[in-house]
């Protein structure tokens, strides 16, 4: 029988042969980030959210109200393309689009009851799918691998706005 490691599987060792990427950090890192997308992006397809739409729902779930060129720097996405993610919600009734009384240009979105039971689900599937990507992990160490990725995040933003300068 060929082990995982045998087949240069999720152990990390590559079999004899095998090229060296397949143990380096970036191609680890490259294959975590795609399981773990793909298991969410399966996921929340049974609730037919588009992962943009998922943002927004997330967001506003935790956040409450919130007018839409705000929300639009949240989840990080240029503000003329939300409109169509926030017309397809509001379509299926799980956001509502006000016009802000204090500024009539301005619109204020905020989730139905039906947004919030979904946005509800859908936190717990998040937490469902972490639960089981970092199980082999003690809690101490999905801390520091936590801790370790908000690191590198940081330090490769930062890079990017100073090359944008």
């Amino acid at each position: 029988m060929i082990s995982a490691a045998d087949k240069g599987g999720a152990t990390g060792h590559r079999a004899p042969g095998a090229p060296s990427f397949l143990d380096s950090t970036w191609y680890l890192l490259a294959r975590t980030g795609s399981l773990a997308y793909q298991h969410w992006a399966d996921l929340i397809a049974d609730f037919d959210v588009s992962p943009s739409q998922y943002k927004v729902l997330m967001t506003l779930g935790e956040t409450g109200p919130l007018g839409q060129q705000r929300l639009a720097e949240l989840i990080g996405v240029d503000p003329r393309n939300t409109v169509p993610i926030v017309e397809s919600l509001v379509e299926r009734g799980l956001i509502e689009s006000e016009v802000d009384p204090a500024d009539r240009r301005r619109r204020v979105l905020d989730l139905t009851r039906t947004g919030r039971g979904i946005a509800r689900d859908l936190a717990s599937i998040g937490a469902e799918i972490e639960r089981d990507i970092l199980r082999p992990l003690s809690r101490a160490d999905q801390a520091r691998l936590r801790q370790m990725m908000l690191e590198i995040l940081d330090t490769s933003a930062d890079a990017i706005r100073r090359l944008e300068v």
